[in-house]
């Protein structure tokens, strides 16, 4: 019986943070209590099978909790805190109550680490494949919000992450390569992580001025900046590091394609302004990141140009669409 298994799926949930909720799963609609002086953050994102997973790549713990890595990721960029949230969920029409638990165990893993909770949602037949669908509530302080449009000329472009990995990660999940090396970049790529304390970190800095999560790779997210700000940027550096050069060597893939088109990592692309750079920098190496596995890598600046566009340092053009994941392109 749904109902059955909807209270079910509320015992596996038990235990999650419930700030400002007043009631959650079990009625019509969840109400909540709005903190003060604290402004609200929407975002949602999906996990749907054969399309963001393979259950012979994959198990169900893991596609919860990457359901709401992801979506802590959009909260995260923006420097927020994630709150609260629903999820929908297509139920194929022969499933597995099991996997469900399954999946709904990793949801409740992933709100404990991240500190948010789950307050309703729904259960629905689809005639075609799993599919999982949350809208995630964050809060922020109000007056912080790094948007992606605030790129001015100038502005030097940092990646903060490790990107290359869940790429490197699909592909050997893709083609097979059973490399005991290739572990880490697999890991990367089931269970993502979102940077939240940096983010947060990020946000209330002075010189930040532009945040994107790097979900759709790093081409698309500079060109997202590029379109949002109105300016163009140059490329002058790729973050290819040794870890997924020797990655790439075993998957027989050109590193820095690895890097520059492969999405899913979860990092985040930022705009710095061009004074009090080197003071961001040292405050990043020595305080954000001490202890660490992150880094901070430059990228590019932001350059005048008459049509916004993604050029490197050599004059080569970018296509401003990027080669990064796009839904719409089968």
């Amino acid at each position: 019986m749904e109902a059955d298994l909807i209270r079910e799926l509320s015992l596996i949930l038990a235990g999650t943070p419930s700030t400002g909720v007043l009631a959650g799963i079990g009625d019509d609609a969840a109400l909540l209590s709005a903190p003060k002086a604290r402004n609200i953050l929407v975002t949602t994102d999906s996990q749907r099978e054969n399309v963001h997973f393979r259950w012979d790549w994959t198990d169900p713990v893991s596609v919860g909790y990457r359901l709401v890595a992801v979506n802590v990721s959009d909260i995260a960029s923006k420097g927020g805190t994630p709150w609260t949230g629903v999820i929908a969920v297509g139920l194929p029409p022969d499933y597995d109550p099991e996997v469900l638990r399954g999946v709904y165990r990793g949801i409740a893993e992933a709100c404990r680490e991240y500190g948010c909770s789950l307050v309703g949602g729904d259960l629905s037949r689809d005639p075609g494949r799993w599919n999982f669908v949350m809208t995630l509530l964050g809060t922020a302080p109000e007056g912080v919000f790094p948007s992606r449009s605030g790129l001015s000329e100038g502005d030097a472009l940092y990646l903060l992450g490790r990107p290359g990995r869940a790429r490197a990660g699909f592909l050997s999940l893709a083609r097979g390569v059973t490399s005991e090396a290739l572990e880490p970049a697999r890991r990367a790529f089931r269970r993502p992580r979102a940077l939240l304390s940096e983010g947060q970190a990020l946000a209330r800095r002075p010189e930040v001025v532009a945040t994107i999560d790097s979900s759709d790779g790093l081409e698309r997210s500079l060109s997202e900046l590029s379109l949002a700000s109105r300016k163009s940027v140059r490329v002058e550096s790729l973050p290819v590091t040794e870890e997924v050069r020797n990655w790439s060597a075993l998957l027989g893939e050109d590193p820095e394609t690895l890097v520059w088109t492969g999405g899913e990592d979860y990092d985040i692309l930022l705009g710095v302004r061009k004074e009090g750079e080197e003071s961001f920098l040292h405050w990043v190496r020595t305080e954000l990141l001490k202890g660490s596995p992150e880094k901070i890598h430059y990228v590019g600046r932001a350059v005048k140009a008459g049509k916004p566009a993604v050029r490197f340092s050599d004059g080569s053009l970018k296509k401003i669409k990027g080669r990064g994941f796009d839904h719409t392109v089968s």
